[in-house]
Formats: structure tokens, C-alpha cells, sequence
């Protein structure tokens, strides 16, 4: 070979070792992270309304407060906020405040499925739920998850109230730091 090649191919290289070194952190995959939580919330406001000429349409909004605690011990109080229609489902927002100031806000819309158990003591229903935004430690959080929700329906008091337990699987994703 001649003199200028071996020189060409040296320079390829160099370069491609700057943009590996250089370029590298930004391409570095994230973990998935598993979250798992209980939440019981009740009704702090409902807001309902017949929708005239027809048969049994409620529409209407909610707002939910509740205390979520995770598998590790830690809770965070969490806010919800949405919208129903007695024959469309529901959807709306869930915010989490943690004790280190960090927050997370994730977007649900359900029922993707619904059943009364034998006996009607129950009303069980899942919602599909997605990340929408985070700060501090959850800053850039992305990912799904599942909330299956179980309301009470033999004690008129707490069903009044809208007292509901719920269960939550899921995962994300959080940008390189």
C-alpha cells in the first residue's frame, strides 16, 4: 500500500474511537424498573349529571385522594382526577407526591375489564395506565402499567364515599443521568 493509505486508515480510526467515546453515553440503554403499589382512596368530590333523552347516561368528574404505599415501605399521597360516563368508562390523571419532594403523574382510562363476583359484594374493573411525567428521581419516567381496582359495594356508607382499593403493576424507564 502506499503511504497515503495507511495514513487514511489511521485517521478512520481515530475518528471512530472519538465518536465511540464521545457519542457512546448518549445511545446507552435504560433499565426497565419495576413499580408495584397499593393505593385505597376515596371521593373528595363528585360531580354527576344525567344526560337527557336517554336511558341511564351519567356523565361526570371525580376527584379521588388516597395514600399509596410501595413494596419497599415508602408512600406518597396521590391525587386523582378524571372524568366518567356510566356507559363509555372513565379516564383521568393520577399525582403523586413523595416524602423527597419528587413527583409522578400517570394517565388511566379503564374499565379494559370489569366483573361483579358472586354475591355483588364487589366491583372489580382494570384500567390501562401510562407515565405521563415526573420530577426529581423520576424525571423523564416512561412506561405502562395496570391498575385493577376493587370497590366495596355491601356497606352503603363506604360505597357512598367511593372508598376503593387498588392494586398497581407496571414498569419504566428512565433517562441515562
Amino acid at each position: 500500500m502506499k503511504g497515503g493509505s495507511y495514513e487514511k486508515i489511521i485517521m478512520a480510526i481515530i475518528i471512530a474511537v472519538v465518536l465511540l467515546i464521545g457519542l457512546g453515553p448518549m445511545v446507552t440503554q435504560s433499565r426497565a424498573e419495576t413499580m408495584n403499589f397499593k393505593l385505597v382512596s376515596m371521593f373528595e368530590k363528585v360531580e354527576r349529571v344525567k344526560v337527557t333523552q336517554t336511558e341511564g347516561v351519567i356523565i361526570g368528574v371525580i376527584d379521588r385522594k388516597g395514600l399509596s404505599i410501595f413494596e419497599n415501605g415508602e408512600i406518597a399521597t396521590t391525587s386523582c382526577r378524571g372524568t366518567f360516563d356510566s356507559k363509555k368508562g372513565f379516564q383521568g390523571y393520577s399525582s403523586m407526591l413523595f416524602e423527597d419532594g419528587s413527583t409522578l403523574v400517570m394517565y388511566w382510562k379503564g374499565p379494559t375489564s370489569q366483573s361483579r363476583p358472586a354475591g355483588g359484594k364487589y366491583w372489580e374493573y382494570t384500567m390501562a395506565t401510562e407515565y405521563v411525567e415526573g420530577s426529581g428521581r423520576f424525571k423523564g419516567v416512561k412506561g405502562n402499567g395496570t391498575f385493577t381496582g376493587k370497590e366495596p359495594q355491601f356497606d352503603d356508607d363506604y360505597k357512598g364515599k367511593g372508598f376503593t382499593y387498588y392494586v398497581f403493576t407496571g414498569t419504566y424507564t428512565l433517562p441515562p443521568r
